[in-house]
């Protein structure tokens, strides 16, 4: 059975001073596995500072960001560029209500989103989080189609495994059984979903389970499809086959649901491309964006919606599905737009693209180094190392012992992994430093052959 429906509603900053410190061990702190539901209190160390891919903690050492925090900051720790124009609108105004005022930078970073969008996706609503994001998304469906006067379209089918978000109606619509432990109470209200699961065997679904899925639901319930193009915390950066995008475009066309794209991590140059959806050339309804909209700088979501969907209502969208205090406030619109104006400037995801394919290469050369490691995954600059059950905590808190951040992910033997997603602008030095790092961590679980760490970067 396919179906488990369930009723539920560095180009290195300019001005970098921080000196580099050797990086002395410190009690691990205690991540809890990917794959299970264990909890246990962290003891982290206390951040200090960053600059560029390097974070600092109080006792003075260095851990290179081999996962741009929570692959968010794609553009490292104090870039000039973002934080003084950040200084500059915080002494201007860094809050309007949006029901009072827009603001200039938020109007310019519309218009330069909608530019970069392909097709007509545009008309965009502005959240905190992506997780608010998916649920602003999910609520202008269900509008969507009451408009129509659709009610009995319903149904949201997404993949097991996913991950959108730990609001109540995008985890819901997750595919996440860990992330969901326990909150079956909560999510019992929500929307009616339904899930799509892969072959016993492969890590993301098929053209054939995706269509096997659909007939079982039932077209005339089906509200929407939402998909990760690029897999993130939960299936470790397994890509979508572009086949199955292509495939769920004619049906979406076909059958009248909307098709909706969880962009939070992929969006804005993590992949090699300006969004997820353009490794297979379909322009999805809605794309929902999150992480890459600021780096990390300030809270900011937006969803772009295709003129076509937003044609259906008669007054503008924020005021269709509401939002959230601080959406879309001034300090954090001039967060967003000096990235994406940075992100364009300086042609970053075609940079994502040139430096995934190095760090591909680097990361290829550690399979055959170390058991532990069973494949490498992804796109562009979403990269993850597949590893054999049970050793993906382990490799974290070796990483972090060795100064480099790693971030598990997978639900399953199947999927356990680290994403290594450095910032979008690391330098191939930096790169090569990540590769280094990653050999000595894994060299810390299980011995590895006789070559050295350095030899594997002199060989690419």
């Amino acid at each position: 059975m396919v179906l488990n429906r369930v009723t539920t509603r560095c180009r290195a900053p300019s001005g970098r001073t921080a000196a580099r410190r050797p990086h002395r061990p410190t009690r691990p702190s205690r991540t809890p596995h990917p794959a299970t539901h264990q909890q246990e209190t962290p003891m982290l160390p206390t951040v200090s500072h960053g600059a560029g891919v390097h974070v600092y903690d109080t006792e003075g050492r260095e851990y290179l960001d081999g996962c741009s925090g929570a692959i968010n900051t794609n553009l490292g720790h104090g870039l000039p560029e973002i934080t003084s124009r950040m200084h500059r609108q915080l002494d201007a105004i860094a809050f309007a209500y949006r029901t009072q005022f827009t603001s200039e930078p938020l109007e310019r970073l519309s218009a330069l989103l909608t530019e970069l969008a392909p097709g007509t996706l545009g008309n965009p609503v502005y959240g905190n989080s992506g997780s608010e994001a998916i649920e602003a998304a999910l609520r202008l469906t269900t509008l969507f189609h009451s408009e129509a006067h659709r009610p009995f379209k319903c149904t949201v089918l997404t993949e097991e495994p996913s991950y959108h978000g730990m609001t109540a109606g995008a985890l819901g619509a997750s595919g996440h059984p860990a992330r969901r432990h326990g909150l079956t109470p909560l999510l019992a209200n929500q929307a009616t979903v339904a899930k799509v699961r892969p072959r016993q065997g492969d890590m993301r679904a098929d053209v054939e389970q995706w269509e096997r899925a659909i007939e079982e639901v039932q077209p005339q319930n089906l509200a929407a499809v939402i998909v990760e193009p690029v897999g993130g915390a939960s299936s470790g950066a397994v890509p979508c086959d572009p086949a199955v995008l292509s495939r769920l475009r004619e049906l979406a066309d076909e059958h009248g649901f909307l098709l909706i794209a969880d962009e939070v991590m992929t969006g804005l140059g993590r992949t090699g491309t300006w969004f997820g959806c353009d490794h297979a050339g379909i322009v999805p309804d809605v794309l929902v964006l999150g992480k890459g909209v600021t780096a990390g700088y300030a809270p900011l979501s937006a969803v772009l919606v295709r003129d076509e969907i937003a044609a259906a209502f008669d007054r503008p969208l924020g005021s269709v599905v509401f939002g959230h205090t601080m959406a879309g406030a001034p300090l954090a619109a001039a967060a967003g737009l000096a990235t994406v104006e940075y992100l364009k400037e300086h042609d970053v995801p075609a940079l994502a693209a040139r430096s995934g394919r190095h760090l591909r290469t680097l990361l290829e050369g550690l399979v055959d180094r170390h058991p532990v490691v069973r494949d490498v995954r992804g796109r562009g600059l979403q990269l993850a190392l597949g590893l054999h059950a049970g050793t993906a905590h382990d490799l974290v808190l070796a990483a972090r012992e060795h100064g480099l951040l790693l971030y598990p992910a997978g639900v399953n033997a199947l999927t356990e992994s680290v994403l290594v997603a450095p910032p979008l602008n690391s330098t191939e030095a930096e790169l090569e430093e990540l590769a280094v790092r990653l050999d000595h961590s894994l060299t810390a679980l299980t011995p590895a052959p006789a070559a050295q760490a350095d030899e594997l970067v002199a060989a690419h």
